[in-house]
């Protein structure tokens, strides 16, 4: 009987162990000179938070996911590539909604202080994920010299302007190299606040949701198996 329940309890501190240890986290990922602080399969969401434009006043989440990361060479130099699957979820939907799907989102090399991004950065200032060590200006430097945007730098923020209109987007950045407030405004009114869900910050699980069930499956035989074992050893 006093073994029956320490089997038990030994399965159940498995469980309990499991339930409430951080399994993964979004880690880094290192190719000669360059790093960025996330590996590839990530995911990082955002909440939008306010919003004053009907499209994106429908927008509950957003989620950046790296779908590949890659050294690439060009000129013959090599450089970090990364590809980016960007998705919202609606408010009306059960489902996400991308945008774009393993799309480039940017290539940097720390040797030659290179940094290039993706249009939906430099025409649009919608930056996520950055290189580090975090260089703002080496980030507002490669938006200005592709696009349409001018580029500031008030304390830990970097603000990308439009030439043409009063319109802005601010960016609140961590040192880890992820945005944690992404807010555009026009003419002082927020158009969009998109701000990091630090609780969906480590999300990278194996066998999707259903990973707690097939631990659960692998434990309840093997707690049957011990205690057959067990059972064998008194009859002898």
């Amino acid at each position: 009987m006093k073994q029956k329940k320490f089997i038990t309890s030994i399965a159940c501190f498995c469980l309990i162990l499991l339930s409430i240890s951080p399994l993964y986290s979004l880690g880094s990922t290192t190719l000669g000179e360059s790093t960025f602080p996330i590996e590839e399969e990530s995911q990082i969401y955002w909440d939008s938070v306010n919003a004053t434009e009907s499209w994106y006043m429908d927008i509950d989440y957003v989620r950046f996911t790296a779908s590949k990361i890659y050294n690439e060479t060009y000129n013959d130099k090599n450089y970090l590539f990364m590809n980016y699957t960007l998705e919202f979820y609606p408010k009306d939907q059960i489902s996400w909604v991308k945008k774009y799907e393993n799309s480039f989102y940017m290539a940097y090399n720390k040797t030659l202080n290179y940094l290039n991004w993706s249009a939906e950065g430099f025409f649009f200032g919608n930056l996520f994920i950055f290189p580090t060590p975090l260089n703002l200006t080496l980030i507002g430097e490669a938006v200005l010299r592709e696009g349409i945007l001018n580029y500031s730098i008030i304390g830990e923020k970097l603000v990308l302007e439009h030439s043409g209109n009063n319109t802005r987007i601010e960016l609140s950045i961590n040192s880890s190299g992820i945005s944690t407030i992404i807010e555009r405004i026009t003419n002082g009114t927020t158009i969009y606040r998109w701000e990091l869900n630090e609780e969906e910050i480590i999300i990278k699980v194996p066998f999707g949701s259903n990973y707690l069930i097939i631990t659960i499956a692998s434990i309840i035989p093997l707690v049957a198996l011990t205690k057959k074992k067990m059972a064998n050893f008194r009859n002898h």
